[in-house]
């Protein structure tokens, strides 16, 4: 368990990170576009992204959130990274490859 001041800068580290993080085929960040849906940062660590990919049939998408899903691997304080897909078809599919 972290404290709240380190709990609030892991916050702002993944959010600066998501801030720079574009989709292969937008030219806006994540934190601008409806692809992050929510984001979860628990005080151990753990870290959850609900994410609606803008293109659920393209193979480089998923290749750019597995990239994205390491990236945010490395960010100080985080212990756990789990992403939920969402709104798509086959999303579970997409979910269990990320997280594998």
């Amino acid at each position: 368990m972290m404290s709240k001041r380190k709990h609030e800068a892991l916050k702002r580290r993944i959010v600066r990170l998501l801030s720079d993080w574009k989709d292969p085929h937008q030219s806006v960040p994540f934190t601008q576009s409806d692809i992050v849906q929510a984001i979860d940062i628990a005080a151990d660590g753990e870290t959850n992204l609900t994410i609606k990919p803008a293109r659920p049939h393209c193979p480089c998408c998923l290749l750019d959130l597995d990239s994205l899903r390491k990236k945010i691997y490395q960010v100080k304080g985080v212990t756990f990274v789990q992403f939920t897909i969402v709104g798509i078809p086959a999303s579970e599919r997409w979910t269990r490859v990320l997280n594998r």
